[in-house]
């Protein structure tokens, strides 16, 4: 099972981190977002969307564009704050606030959620009893591995699950980890997908039963302005690497990968899944 999310938060983070003029840059993203959803009709496949809330706000025609194609909307928070040690009342307004632009932006129930950086952890995994409440069916943030930021290593299945939580249930779908040089390593998305060859893609995709992919329009567009940046005492120099590492030949590459591989959403993989066959992961 091989499952196709994109995070959609780049229209606002351009603008946030200041990436140059929004004349420059807009064109770009839209058209690099046209030509991701052209290549998904063409080869007739669904995906996950994850929206950011302020996306929703500031350029609602990328949301509609999205939805009008027919692919299964998520949400992303509304604010893209890394939840480190976030308040349950933060949660609540940050959730709510970004489901409602989103359903009101899409006319469509938002059904799936992936926290900003993953940063959903075993210290703050309450957060998902939050998300099942609001309606949330489908969580996508657990990283059940150790990373810059985030991470959950305690988290010890890699496939789909249903999780039980403060009396609530919710079916977890988490970034699938494979073993690479000894090292757990998500090569389905971010730097990793720009940094290997595209046969060691291919080749650890089809070894793995379950993918669960995850990209960024940024991560195609190589006329980006590059910074310095730090992130959790990471150096700026190995921020850097990782964030521009083979941007020249990625969206090549993502075109490859579609085409040799079927992907779903998150919502086709859901009706796909004999939940009764899988055991409950009680939090």
């Amino acid at each position: 099972m091989n499952i196709l999310t994109f995070d959609i938060e780049d229209w606002w983070g351009y603008d946030y981190y200041k990436l140059g003029n929004r004349q420059d840059w807009k064109p770009r993203l839209d058209k690099y977002l046209q030509d991701i959803l052209d290549l998904l009709d063409e080869r007739n496949i669904e995906a996950t969307f994850f929206i950011l809330g302020e996306v929703a706000v500031s350029n609602p025609s990328v949301v509609r564009c999205i939805a009008d194609r027919g692919h299964h909307i998520g949400c992303h928070s509304f604010s893209h704050t890394f939840w480190k040690q976030p308040t349950e009342k933060e949660i609540r307004e940050d959730t709510y606030k970004a489901l409602n632009t989103i359903e009101d932006c899409t006319g469509q129930k938002v059904t799936a959620y992936r926290a900003p950086a993953f940063s959903i952890t075993r210290e703050n995994c309450w957060i998902l009893s939050v998300l099942a409440e609001a309606g949330i069916l489908y969580d996508c943030s657990i990283f059940p591995t150790s990373r810059s930021f985030g991470g959950f290593p305690e988290y010890k299945s890699k496939f789909p699950g249903k999780i039980e939580i403060d009396g609530v249930s919710i079916k977890e779908f988490p970034i699938a980890p494979s073993t690479i040089w000894g090292r757990e390593i998500v090569y389905s998305g971010g730097g990793y997908f720009r940094l290997f060859p595209y046969f060691k893609i291919k080749a650890l995709t089809v070894d793995s039963n379950y993918v669960m992919s995850y990209f960024h329009i940024k991560d195609f567009d190589k006329e980006q302005k590059r910074l310095f940046t730090t992130l959790d005492g990471e150096s700026a120099l190995a921020r850097y690497f990782k964030n521009y590492v083979g941007l020249n030949t990625c969206f090549k590459k993502f075109t490859k990968y579609i085409y040799d591989f079927d992907f779903c959403s998150v919502k086709e993989a859901d009706a796909k899944i004999n939940w009764d066959e899988l055991p409950v992961i009680h939090m």
